[in-house]
């Protein structure tokens, strides 16, 4: 016979409550097997081997006799103590809401325990991922499982949708030139910004990193190509609009301005050797509203890849996850094939060394043309819209570029 509910261990409780098909539904994403020990792993394997294929309430005699199929070679006492176990579950209590309550405190219990043996690996050495513990705690914080949850219900109506539709963007184009046909960017949003060696990609990031201080958003910017403190110096002179000579001209006004204006907002990383769940890591902890990669493909990433684009599509996938979770804004920067080389309109289909796996993940692609003498004097520039999820405008618009003082105009 049942003991009450009371003296029945939580672990015990939430297996009895998955008997029943309609709540192990409602459950699946928050538990799996590992947060059980013992037979209770098993059985609950057992369990979600039934709701999937059979999709209907178990007894604790279906339990019992599917696991023992599974399990051919059980011996006889452990059948014994199956019987003991299976026997002792709760019955199904025809409340939901009070055993989803049960299995929220029983999974913020395994949660303790995951942050304290996470901790202590960090503590002894064997561990330095403090970005993961921080997400852990995060979740246990706020009361969100998700870890385990990987959606969200849409639930907004008709006139949320068009009023969210119709809002401004979260990160507005200030420059006339591309914010006449696209209005700005998201948070969320994967862009990216490519073009042949020395056309000008490091300056227009640059000027894009200069127009959200402007906004005054938190920008970090990852360079693992040029040296990061060239470009840190880059984005002053482009925010600035002077060149380097004027700015050590007039070197105590420009200290003072960038120290109110200019540091509160930006963070540059020398990231040579960093990989994009580092990136991620950052993320979480820090909170920026806006990230430049320069350049993503560079991005060291786990996993075995068979080939060369299977990688940069990897990234580009993890990449996305990073500004989805992050609720951030990600620029990614990238080489262009020598296809693009002496061309005015130059499409995503000229990313380097990628077929379309990073195209696929973006929302927004920039390729920046450049036609003609390589001299300094050839400061003719064309910004080319090849992919755009935010409007649908496609195209190419004409501009100049500053090299001097980091601006395009």
């Amino acid at each position: 016979m049942n003991e009450s509910l009371e003296n029945i261990s939580i672990d015990h409780k939430v297996i009895g409550f998955c008997l029943n098909h309609d709540f192990f539904n409602k459950v699946k994403n928050i538990l799996d097997d590992e947060m059980f020990s013992g037979q209770l792993k098993e059985l609950f394997r057992s369990i979600s081997f039934a709701h999937t294929n059979y999709e209907k309430d178990l007894t604790k005699d279906e339990l019992f006799a599917l696991h023992v199929d599974k399990h051919p070679a059980m011996p006889s006492s452990s059948k014994k103590e199956l019987s003991l176990v299976v026997d002792s579950l709760p019955p199904d209590a025809n409340n939901h809401d009070l055993q989803m309550d049960i299995v929220k405190n029983f999974w913020l219990r395994d949660r303790a325990r995951i942050i304290g043996e996470k901790a202590i690996s960090i503590f002894t050495g064997q561990d330095e991922d403090f970005g993961e513990l921080q997400r852990i705690m995060d979740t246990v914080e706020d009361g969100r499982m998700e870890n385990k949850t990987t959606y969200t219900e849409v639930d907004m109506d008709l006139g949320e949708l068009l009023d969210h539709g119709a809002g401004q963007p979260d990160f507005p184009f200030d420059w006339g030139i591309v914010g006449d046909v696209l209005q700005g960017m998201w948070r969320g949003n994967l862009g990216i910004i490519f073009a042949r060696p020395e056309v000008g990609k490091t300056t227009f990031c640059a000027f894009l990193c200069a127009s959200y201080i402007r906004q005054k958003r938190l920008v970090v910017y990852w360079a693992n190509e040029e040296p990061a403190v060239n470009i840190k110096l880059r984005i002053i002179q482009s925010y600035f609009n002077v060149t380097k000579q004027e700015l050590n001209t007039d070197r105590d006004k420009y200290i003072s301005l960038y120290q109110k204006e200019i540091k509160p907002y930006l963070r540059i990383m020398d990231s040579v050797g960093t990989s994009i769940e580092e990136v991620n890591d950052y993320a979480q902890l820090n909170k920026p509203d806006i990230m430049f990669c320069d350049q993503l493909d560079k991005f060291k990433v786990r996993g075995e890849f068979g080939r060369g684009d299977e990688r940069l599509k990897e990234i580009y996938i993890l990449a996305r996850e990073v500004a989805k979770r992050g609720n951030l804004l990600l620029w990614a920067i990238s080489q262009a094939s020598y296809e693009a080389h002496d061309r005015a309109f130059i499409d995503y289909a000229m990313l380097d060394n990628s077929k379309t796996g990073k195209a696929g993940e973006a929302d927004v692609i920039v390729g920046i043309g450049k036609t003609g003498s390589s001299e300094v004097e050839n400061i003719v520039r064309h910004i080319c819209i090849s992919k755009n999820k935010i409007n649908g405008w496609h195209g190419m618009l004409n501009c100049n570029i500053d090299v001097e003082h980091g601006v395009y105009y």
